[in-house]
């Protein structure tokens, strides 16, 4: 129940948003200082400019592969003339769809980078909770971002989705598609040469990617495990010595060696990196994939 007074319930609502912008702002600029951008940073050298790393991400913005007839949609008594195809749903979805769990990843991340720079509060009596719960939220999303892309390329290049393209490659092949598979595939048939060359870095790309995705369960569960961690420590220590009949012994160690020790635990490091390169190659895989299946409709339209 509620006992805050509407007054009382006010101020509160308006000081916990000053809080949180607060927050929001030191988290992007620790995302900066980083070098960890929104996808529409990489996009854009200039106000008017593509990125020449990062060209397909500004094809995307300029030039989807399905754009809303507004003109039709929003004035009255106007004929709408083309009917969006499957193709253009699916698409648009998981184009749509990376590019907004990109956003919820990097703002994960940057709550991650907050906690690792308060050092109070990277760790607690049951783990470091605050830190790793960050980390856990931001690899969950960068896990769907992969995902999303990889169903958005297999449209791209076989005008299949995830569940066709498995069982058709199951069938040919005898088992189910790696994550890199399709990638791999499409290199070895592509036609275009500007194709070829995107998919000649895009498919060693995807297979880097599938590492991290192997490794996402097992940190997720190691994540979520850090409590009991602590509590199953605590029960091994009391069978032991109650098999014993002996006290706990207490070593001396001064404040300042626990201080150290803290700063020389490199997990924390390790997990910032882990993220940020995972992050990194999405953007790059994802301005790629955007990228061929641009040229890739260029040259279906041209042949026709």
């Amino acid at each position: 129940m509620n006992l805050e007074t509407p007054n009382e319930a006010s101020g509160t609502s308006a000081r916990l948003k000053m809080l949180l912008e607060e927050v929001d702002a030191e988290a992007d600029r620790l995302l900066h200082t980083h070098g960890i951008y929104s996808l529409h940073g990489y996009a854009w050298s200039g106000p008017d400019t593509p990125g020449d790393e990062y060209v397909g991400l500004a094809m995307w913005e300029l030039t989807p592969p399905f754009q809303h007839d507004w003109q039709a949609l929003m004035n009255r008594g106007q004929i709408v003339d083309y009917e969006p195809t499957n193709r253009d749903e699916v698409l648009l979805r998981n184009g749509e769809d990376f590019v907004g769990t990109m956003e919820f990843a990097r703002h994960s991340l940057g709550m991650a980078l907050c906690y690792a720079s308060a050092t109070d509060q990277k760790y607690n009596i049951f783990g470091r909770a605050p830190f790793w719960h960050a980390v856990a939220t931001t690899i969950t999303w960068l896990n769907v971002a992969s995902d999303r892309l990889r169903d958005y390329f297999l449209m791209a290049a076989f005008g299949q989705d995830k569940d066709g393209y498995a069982r058709s490659y199951k069938k040919q092949n005898g088992h189910w598609p790696a994550f890199e598979a399709s990638f791999e595939e499409a290199l070895a048939s592509v036609s275009g040469d500007k194709e070829r060359q995107i998919l000649s870095t895009l498919a060693p790309l995807a297979k880097e990617i599938r590492t991290y995705r192997d490794k996402r369960n097992k940190i997720v569960h190691e994540i979520a495990s850090k409590s009991a961690e602590v509590s199953i420590h605590s029960l091994e220590e009391q069978r032991e010595l109650a098999k014993a009949g002996k006290p706990r012994q207490f070593s001396d160690v001064d404040i300042e060696e626990l201080i150290a020790a803290e700063k020389a635990d490199t997990t924390v490091t390790t997990a910032i990196e882990r993220m940020k390169t995972w992050y990194g190659r999405l953007v790059k895989a994802g301005s790629l994939i955007f990228e061929f299946e641009y040229w890739d409709r260029i040259r279906t339209t041209t042949q026709k």
